[in-house]
This record gives structure tokens, sequence and C-alpha cells, in this order.
């Protein structure tokens, strides 16, 4: 879990935590730009043709056939801008499903390795759940606005096998919202019920130092809400 670990990480140039922690430290805060449209955007990212190849795969003496078939398909993905409170307008328009909302950050490594499940849960249960990813990477920073942060997020969401989950990018400082919904670290998991009511939120406090599960935490729970 992690929640300074959002803001530490890009202010050191880092672009993947080696571990992520809830400890709290101070972060620079701005209020998003106010010219950054809310509006989708779709970007098509095209990998590097060597990334994830063993040089000697990537060579002209190996053939092209295994470099090209350990390349990665990045697929174009619709990411739109939002505050909490348009994401809140989102989920009350999604009356008699159950919504499932995932905080991430690319800065944090358990929210990109428990993302896989979010899909799954997505595609376990497409007729009753509407799984929507909310990304905080923007950390506030005067000079790195939230699009900023967009090829990133949008790099890693399009290496995903899915084409159902709703995605949001916040435009809102990282710090900032966690202060403005309460919550100590990510990942998280908010789980609403038909009525569009908040059921229950998973954070690392719920399960302890595990973190998040979805596999003993929120698959269970959201299929029970199901029966």
């Amino acid at each position: 879990m992690i929640r300074s670990g959002v803001v530490l990480g890009w202010l050191v140039a880092v672009v993947f935590t080696a571990g992520c922690s809830g400890d709290r430290n101070s972060q620079s805060r701005s209020s998003p730009p106010k010219d950054t449209p809310s509006m989708p955007v779709t970007t098509e990212v095209k990998p590097d043709p060597k990334a994830g190849i063993p040089e000697s795969a990537a060579s002209p003496e190996a053939g092209g056939a295994e470099a090209e078939v350990a390349v990665k398909e990045v697929k174009p993905v619709e990411l739109i801008d939002a505050t909490w409170a348009d994401l809140q307008t989102l989920i009350a328009a999604q009356k008699g499903k159950i919504v499932v909302v995932d905080v991430w950050s690319t800065a944090c490594e358990p929210c990109m390795a428990e993302f896989p499940h979010l899909i799954s849960l997505q595609q376990r249960f497409p007729n009753d759940v509407v799984a929507i990813s909310f990304d905080v990477d923007y950390a506030g920073i005067k000079n790195k606005p939230p699009a900023y942060y967009r090829e990133r997020v949008l790099n890693f969401l399009g290496s995903q096998n899915e084409n159902q989950v709703l995605h949001r990018m916040c435009t809102t400082a990282a710090e900032d919202l966690f202060d403005e919904i309460k919550l100590d670290s990510i990942p998280a998991v908010y789980v609403y019920g038909r009525d569009g009511q908040l059921l229950k939120r998973f954070t690392g406090s719920t399960n302890g130092s595990e973190g998040v599960s979805y596999e003993k935490q929120v698959l269970p729970y959201v299929g029970d809400q199901i029966k």
C-alpha cells in the first residue's frame, strides 16, 4: 500500500517504486490546472520494439519472428479526466449495477499487481458489475499537470487485456484527494450497491500488512452482493 509514495515517487523521478508504504509525508500542493480539458482522450502508444526481448532475440541475427512474439501489444485506451465529485456522478448513473472503483497509481507496485483482478471481476460479472479505475498519479506539482502523467498511465492500461473497464484520471492532487476522502493508502477498492450507495471500502488497514486482496476480500464480497 502507498500514500505518500505516490507523490514522493514522482518527486525523485522514480518510475516505479521498489516498495510501497503507508507512511504519510508532505508534498507540494496546487489546484488542478483550469485549462485541463475534462473530455475523453484516446491515445495509441507504440511500444519499444525491443521491450521485454532478450538482447539475443532482438538482434538481427536472431531473426524477426522471435522478437515480434515477445512484443506486448499496447491498445488505445479512453482515459477521462475527473474529480472525485465527477466519479460520484458516474457511479450514480449506474443504478441497478454493483460498482467497483479501484483507486491506484503507476507509482504503486501493489496497485498494478492487483489491477488484473479488477479486470477479471468485470469479465466474471459483466451483467451485474461496472468496474471503474481511478488513477491518482497527479501529484500536484506546479509544472507537472495531470497531462504530464497521461502517457505512462495509458501505457499501463493499454497493456492490459480488457476493453470493458471505465478509466478515469484524477485532476486533484493525490494528497489533497486523500485528505478529502479520508484515505490513508492505496491500493483502495470501493464497492457501491445497486442503489449507488457505498457498501464497503477496502484499504491496507482492512487487511493489515497484506494490503488489499481481490482474491481474498473483494471478489468474495462482490459475489455475496450479487447473490
